[in-house]
């Protein structure tokens, strides 16, 4: 009697992982899931006998990212470099177009970094550094980096990142931001 409930128990231990590993690889993923077609260039190929349509990806070039990483980053640049950092409390999500409240006293004001480009194995890539000295007692969630020095409207915001929780920083404590941007397009 007790080998015949060991061996019900096991045929069910069996047919669960069995049901498990069916059911993994089919459940839904939640983000940033590899599309089955990443075709994102179509060419239309027209002769007499029709159409047809060659779905195919790109590849951006060296150059390309070099290009774009100029472009945002690089300090001979006038409009559009991703070089100001701020301070502040935001809850950092993708959807984020500036801090909720950003930091404009204490020493925690925006601030111009410097920009360092690099090749970061193989894609071009920046820094953006900026030591910041609280001038009073001040806590912290999150940073934002910008296009914009002066403006603290919406939508000039290039990234944001969560500190892990609330950081209090004291009279003469620093906060150095070292921002890394690798433009990796393909």
């Amino acid at each position: 009697m007790l080998n015949r409930e060991k061996a019900k128990t096991l045929t069910i231990f069996v047919l669960l992982a069995f049901l498990i590993a069916i059911y993994l690889p089919m459940r839904p993923q939640n983000r940033h899931q590899s599309p089955s077609v990443s075709a994102n260039i179509y060419i239309l190929k027209e002769s007499t006998s029709g159409t047809d349509v060659l779905y195919v990806g790109n590849t951006i070039t060296d150059i390309g990212e070099r290009m774009l990483r100029n472009l945002i980053g690089f300090a001979n640049q006038t409009q559009y470099t991703c070089k100001e950092i701020s301070l502040g409390n935001a809850t950092v999500v993708q959807t984020l177009t500036k801090l909720t409240t950003e930091a404009t006293n204490l020493g925690f004001d925006r601030h111009t970094g410097t920009v360092i480009t690099w090749i970061n194995s193989g894609d071009y890539a920046f820094n953006v550094t900026y030591k910041f000295t609280a001038t009073g007692n001040i806590a912290i969630n999150a940073a934002g980096l910008h296009w914009n020095a002066t403006d603290n409207t919406d939508n000039n915001m290039f990234a944001a990142a969560s500190l892990g929780g609330t950081q209090a920083f004291q009279n003469g404590w620093n906060c150095t931001a070292i921002w890394s941007i690798t433009i990796n397009a393909n």
